[in-house]
């Protein structure tokens, strides 16, 4: 019996059939193309992520002998899509999770003093990153007033309307509670968000628990499927953190791609507003309370590799630029600080610039690329230790997962940097497979804690027991830090 999870990332659509243990039976995938209009604009195209979603469902209806039990929809967080209902016709392109567009409008609602009521109700900051500000840019370009037969959603909203014949336009929870939109107390979109953003609720699909039955598929080119079930959605993040079995208080994990997101269960008790880190919907399942997570967001990781090897071409690949960084037995004084797209966690700094500092003659390409390294380590490291903070007790381990989960260089860097013992998944698709095995819970084939149980690791990375040179990052990291402002301790 098998369970599909339909993963829409930031470049690629991936969908996987996987048995309730891991096996994958089948798997395909489509690349998406970015686009950067314009300074700190990032766009996608929606009919590109609809297409390419239906044909790797139409590889894998090919592919396996049974029709599947359910699917499951994992997206990027925080994207947002504009269409007629009647038509399906997209009206603007996607505006991407990286788009800093709406940067100024969050400004406007700073000084007029509303950052820490958007705390509160939503558990998230006050950033372009959400999604409350590319609704409004939407609203105010496309001149909409109210639904009229337009729709607002994210990207698993769009992808329902493609795949089903749902007369209403639905969202889970998790996704709805990155709008900045959503009180995460009482579940329901705020009015007085709607307000302050000035995004008509109307026009948002409809939020319902993770595990909820979201419609089945009628689209036609997957005719052997027709009548699957969509039973779940989730952010991809959220999506991770269940399927790397993160069921109770405390668990850990970091998915390493585009950006890293480091992500801990904190229970079905909120915690009060945080500073450094957001809080979000885990997961909510039918009947119950939310389970919340702490996170905290990483924008640039693999995309600074991606640079390395593009834009400066001192390596081929990933695993190249591994060899080089292994190369060297220290970066010397060559720090990378990549904030293209601003800090992330935990300073939520916009306008702070990327940084690639304390370079001479003598400089190496491997020094550049362990500094890389080293910078995605420490961002984690200064993270981890904030979760535990916030927690009240030191997270005991981290899960990775993600393309980046490979490298087995950056993985031994991060457990030397967080002094945490680090688990590389053996299931590297973990936000497909997340999604999958939500949908076999609305099913009701199994339970959550199952996933737990069920957990193995490809290696696990003990801390080095010698923190000189983790100590050494750390002090030379933070004195940058403190030169670019954001005030570290």
């Amino acid at each position: 019996m098998s369970y599909v999870g339909l993963d829409i990332g930031t470049t690629s659509v991936r969908a996987i059939a996987f048995e309730v243990d891991g096996t994958i039976l089948a798997t395909s995938s489509r690349d998406l193309t970015t686009m950067h209009p314009g300074q700190g604009r990032v766009e996608q195209d929606p009919n590109e992520i609809a297409t390419h979603s239906i044909e790797v469902l139409h590889d894998l209806a090919g592919a396996l002998d049974e029709t599947p039990r359910s699917i499951g929809i994992a997206n990027q967080r925080e994207t947002v899509v504009a269409w007629e209902n009647q038509t399906l016709k997209p009206l603007a392109m996607a505006i991407s999770w990286q788009d800093r567009r709406g940067a100024s409008l969050c400004e406007e609602l700073i000084l007029a003093g509303n950052e820490d009521l958007i705390r509160r109700t939503t558990g998230l900051t006050l950033e372009p990153y959400f999604s409350a500000t590319k609704y409004a840019h939407l609203v105010s370009e496309l001149g909409i007033s109210s639904r009229n037969g337009i729709q607002l959603g994210t990207v698993d909203s769009w992808l329902l309307a493609n795949l089903t014949s749902n007369e209403q336009s639905l969202t889970d929870l998790t996704n709805a509670s990155r709008t900045s939109l959503l009180n995460i107390s009482s579940n329901e979109y705020d009015e007085q968000l709607g307000d302050l953003f000035g995004v008509p609720l109307d026009l948002l699909p409809i939020p319902l628990p993770s595990n909820a039955m979201f419609g089945e598929i009628t689209h036609p080119s997957l005719q052997p499927w027709l009548g699957v079930p969509i039973h779940a959605v989730l952010g991809d993040q959220q999506a991770s953190l269940f399927g790397q079995g993160c069921t109770a208080i405390g668990d850990t994990k970091a998915t390493m791609g585009t950006g890293t997101f480091l992500l801990t269960n904190s229970g079905t008790k909120r915690l009060g507003p945080q500073t450094g880190l957001i809080t979000s919907i885990a997961w909510n399942l039918s009947g119950a309370e939310n389970t919340f997570c702490l996170e905290g967001s990483i924008f640039t990781t693999a995309s600074l590799l991606d640079w390395l090897i593009e834009v400066i071409g001192i390596a081929s690949n990933n695993e190249s630029l591994q060899e080089l960084a292994r190369s060297v037995r220290t970066s010397e004084q060559v720090t990378i600080l990549p904030f293209f797209l601003g800090t992330g966690s935990p300073w939520w700094s916009k306008d702070t610039p990327a940084v690639l500092a304390g370079l001479d003659s003598s400089s190496s390409k491997g020094q550049i690329a362990r500094a890389a390294f080293e910078s995605i380590a420490l961002q984690i490291a200064k993270i981890s230790e904030e979760i535990g903070h916030q927690l009240g007790s030191q997270i005991s381990s981290l899960k990775l997962d993600g393309g980046l989960s490979n490298l087995d260089f950056l993985c031994q860097l991060i457990a030397d940097q967080t002094n945490l013992d680090c688990h590389a998944s053996d299931l590297a698709e973990s936000t497909a497979f997340g999604a999958a095995m939500m949908s076999a819970v609305g099913m009701g084939d199994i339970q959550p804690e199952s996933l737990r149980t069920s957990y193995s690791a490809r290696k696990t990375f003990d801390p080095s027991a010698n923190r000189i040179s983790a100590k050494s990052r750390e002090k030379r990291w933070n004195a940058y830090l403190n030169k670019l402002g954001l005030n570290a301790k």
